[in-house]
């Protein structure tokens, strides 16, 4: 019975395990065993890098460096000419491919009013130069007899002027003179005084010879031996009351009495008599007189001025003729050359900016003007190169220029005679001064053209510069090189970079170890020669596929 149990168990549990492992079971079951076992065999299965390593051999060559530019080929005389001023176009003298030489006028404009102010500037120039040779050379006899003659002839004035003066002063203060003793004997009137008791009355006679004007105050006394008179005021003086004229002091009035005078009867004599009816006309005749006399006196004194200022000049005049020649005066006439040949280098200035001249001998590329049109200042009209005489002018980066060195080789396409003919040429100058072209820094590069006879102005020039070559040297792909930091000892010590390739040991297996090797030269191709480290034929790696 127990026997019986035990089998039924094993019967119901084979019956599980089939139902378990079915068909679809079964293909998964395969599919993770091969999964695993190819897992196992490509970790654990020896390595085989032939299909993803590139190798290359090191081997001798011809090496290489050179910078690649595009260029212009440029005429050395290459000259945009224009007028400096603007006006009508007179002459045009030279077409386009005309050869000139220099200093040829080209063109002119119209230039009547230059040349007639030229010919005027020469004029003031001339004459400036023959005041200078007459400052220097002196003055002749001759002119010095005529600035003597002309002395004399001043010092003649002069004294006819003196004389005239003093003539003129006589007259006319004896007119003066006159005119006054008119006003002061004008109508000699004895005015009696209202209290007066006798009706005597008194006739002046005479003429007053004294220069003052007042008054005679005139009194009668009695005396034991008859009446008297005495005066007081311009003169004092007595005398006797008579109907006879009797004197009136010294200065040429008379007194006469007529009638009866009373002890201390008086009479005023006014010189001059104001209430004349003629006063006012002597008087306006004696102001004439005085105004005339100063008028002509100024006159006289006026000629006697200018004939001394006149005889001043005629002496220093003479005095310079016979002196010679100062050097102020030398200097001064020096000055007057100078200041005419600015003139004459000013207007022939302005005439020179009215036409084109040839800077330089060249050809006649361009012309752009005809006669009679009117030309702007400034603006092109001729175009002068010398086509005979070109090179090329390249922009170089900043990264390639400290290679180019003047006398380097250059090869030299143009893409107007095709990329298969190739001309020669050498490396002339290089500009220190950076030009910025869309951004890079560029210095432009002049290459001398060899062999390049068909070259025009303009053309595109595409430049190979030889910057080094090397025959016959070891080199390999420079791809294959690692470089490798050395960490410094010290805070003072500087980074080294060495440089190692990996050699093949197998050439099959492409196995393969590291070494150091020692570089040289950079090349085209990107080859680099390899100076020691490595030997001719050596298999080296340059990439790995990963």
């Amino acid at each position: 019975m127990e026997n019986f149990s035990t089998e039924l168990h094993l019967n119901n549990k084979k019956r599980r395990f089939s139902a378990w492992f079915t068909k679809k079971r079964t293909i998964w079951t395969v599919i993770i065993i091969l999964i695993l076992g190819g897992v196992g065999y490509a970790i654990f299965r020896p390595k085989d890098n032939s299909k993803n390593i590139q190798t290359e051999t090191a081997k001798k060559q011809q090496l290489k460096s050179t910078v690649l530019a595009t260029g212009q080929v440029v005429s050395k005389v290459d000259l945009v000419l224009s007028f400096k001023a603007s006006g009508i176009t007179q002459s045009v003298n030279v077409k386009e491919g005309d050869k000139v030489k220099a200093g040829q006028t080209l063109a002119a404009l119209e230039q009547k009013d230059a040349l007639a102010s030229l010919t005027q500037a020469r004029g003031a120039l001339a004459q400036a130069q023959a005041n200078y040779n007459k400052v220097l050379a002196g003055a002749s006899n001759e002119e010095i007899a005529v600035a003597q003659k002309a002395l004399d002839s001043a010092q003649v004035a002069l004294d006819t002027a003196k004389t005239n003066l003093t003539t003129t002063v006589q007259q006319q203060e004896t007119a003066v003179k006159n005119a006054y003793s008119a006003l002061l004997n004008t109508s000699f009137a004895a005015v009696a005084s209202t209290a007066n008791v006798g009706s005597a009355t008194v006739t002046v006679n005479g003429a007053y010879a004294g220069p003052d004007q007042g008054v005679y105050k005139i009194y009668v006394y009695n005396t034991g031996a008859g009446q008297k008179f005495q005066s007081s005021g311009l003169e004092t003086a007595d005398g006797d009351v008579r109907t006879t004229p009797v004197a009136l002091g010294n200065k040429g009035l008379f007194l006469q009495f007529s009638g009866a005078a009373y002890n201390n009867d008086s009479w005023t004599i006014t010189i001059p008599n104001t209430l004349a009816s003629i006063y006012v006309t002597n008087y306006n005749a004696y102001l004439a007189a005085q105004k005339t006399r100063d008028s002509a006196v100024s006159s006289a004194s006026s000629q006697v001025d200018s004939a001394t200022a006149a005889l001043a000049q005629a002496k220093a005049s003479l005095d310079l003729k016979r002196a010679q020649a100062r050097p102020a005066d030398l200097d001064a006439a020096k000055a007057q050359i100078l200041s005419a040949q600015g003139q004459v280098e000013a207007v022939a200035a302005v005439l020179d900016n009215q036409a084109i001249h040839a800077p330089a001998d060249g050809t006649i590329t361009l012309v752009d003007i005809k006669p009679g049109e009117l030309a702007t200042a400034l603006k092109q009209v001729i175009v002068l190169q010398d086509i005979n005489d070109l090179h090329v002018e390249a922009n170089v980066s900043e990264a390639d220029i400290a290679d180019i060195k003047p006398g380097q080789i250059v090869d030299i396409t143009f893409d107007a005679f095709g990329s298969d003919r190739y001309f020669s040429g050498q490396v002339q100058t290089v500009n220190p001064g950076a030009t910025v072209v869309s951004g890079v820094v560029n210095y432009k590069v002049t290459i001398a053209l060899q062999n390049a006879a068909q070259a025009k102005p303009g053309m595109t020039a595409n430049t190979t510069v030889l910057i080094e070559q090397k025959d016959n040297v070891l080199a390999i792909p420079l791809r294959a090189i690692i470089n490798k930091q050395d960490a410094p000892t010290s805070a003072h010590d500087l980074t080294t970079v060495r440089k190692f390739v990996r050699v093949i040991d197998d050439s099959k297996k492409k196995t393969y170890h590291e070494a150091e090797v020692q570089t040289g030269m950079q090349a085209d191709g990107g080859l680099v020669e390899i100076t020691g480290g490595l030997s001719e034929g050596q298999e080296v790696v340059t990439f790995i596929k990963h």
